[in-house]
């Protein structure tokens, strides 16, 4: 059985959209997960989504939520603007054909199928079986345990790192295949990416643009591998349509579709 994930469209639309389907076409028996953050960067939000709902009616896929669906039910629910911050208003704009303010969004969006689905998968934080764990973001590496739906919506560093100040890689501490988006990879370093200085570098944007942002591979000798996939859609990378990731059943990763359908290095 193989795995295909993908994840972080920002509502990137038909490229992401026509990656998906390649995959799905090339390994049509394979497990679909989608791994949430559909909306805001991109203007083709409502595409996206309309895509992720056709989905989400296949028993063989499974759709997560991101932590910018999470942002658009906290504003729709209570208010909360933190949204507005991370590109909510291109998705009012595609979700209802124009802008609107706060309060007649808020309103506008309840009434709409995609605040209903969104409300419908609010719950779906993971997916995990015998051989795989799929998040949008990460756990307590240190607490594996615990599953906490802010970290799992959010997580960065404590899901990375075992030493956040030397920025060392943290173990698999599950015998499992952990696979996650929400962070570009490009903006991930540590110990495993040679050529690469601790910290993250001065010229942020520079940095983004330069950079592939491909598929990261975290994996110690005898442990499952980590797999980060985020393509950086959100970023100031127009180029990039993201990471569409296919795994085989013991969690090693045979192909990566992206902008030309050719796989990428990993580290």
């Amino acid at each position: 059985m193989e795995y295909i994930f993908a994840s972080d469209p920002h509502g990137t639309g038909k490229p992401w959209i026509k990656l998906v389907k390649q995959a799905q076409a090339d390994y049509p028996d394979a497990k679909l997960v989608l791994g949430g953050d559909y909306i805001d960067g991109r203007k083709h939000s409502k595409e996206t989504l309309d895509f992720v709902i056709e989905q989400a009616a296949n028993p063989n896929v499974e759709v997560l939520l991101g932590n910018h669906e999470d942002m658009l039910l906290n504003f729709v629910e209570k208010g909360d603007d933190l949204w507005f911050l991370n590109g909510a208003k291109k998705t009012i704009k595609s979700l209802l054909g124009r802008g609107y303010s706060q309060n007649k969004a808020k309103a506008l969006l309840k009434a709409t199928p995609y605040y209903q689905f969104i409300v419908s998968i609010r719950d779906n934080l993971s997916y995990e079986d015998n051989n795989f764990l799929f998040m949008h973001a990460g756990f307590d590496i240190k607490h594996p345990e615990k599953r906490d739906r802010e970290l799992l919506l959010w997580a960065r560093d404590e899901y990375f790192y075992e030493d956040m100040i030397r920025r060392t890689f943290a173990h698999n501490p599950l015998n499992k295949t952990i696979v996650t988006g929400h962070t570009p990879t490009c903006i991930i370093d540590g110990r495993f990416l040679e050529g690469r200085a601790d910290g993250l570098p001065e010229k942020y944007k520079e940095d983004l643009i330069n950079y592939a942002c491909p598929v990261l591979r975290v994996q110690y000798k005898g442990e499952k591998a980590r797999y980060l996939t985020d393509n950086g859609c959100h970023g100031d990378l127009p180029s990039h349509n993201g990471n569409v990731a296919v795994f085989n059943e013991n969690g090693a990763l045979i192909k990566i579709y992206n902008k030309v359908g050719v796989k990428l290095w990993l580290s």
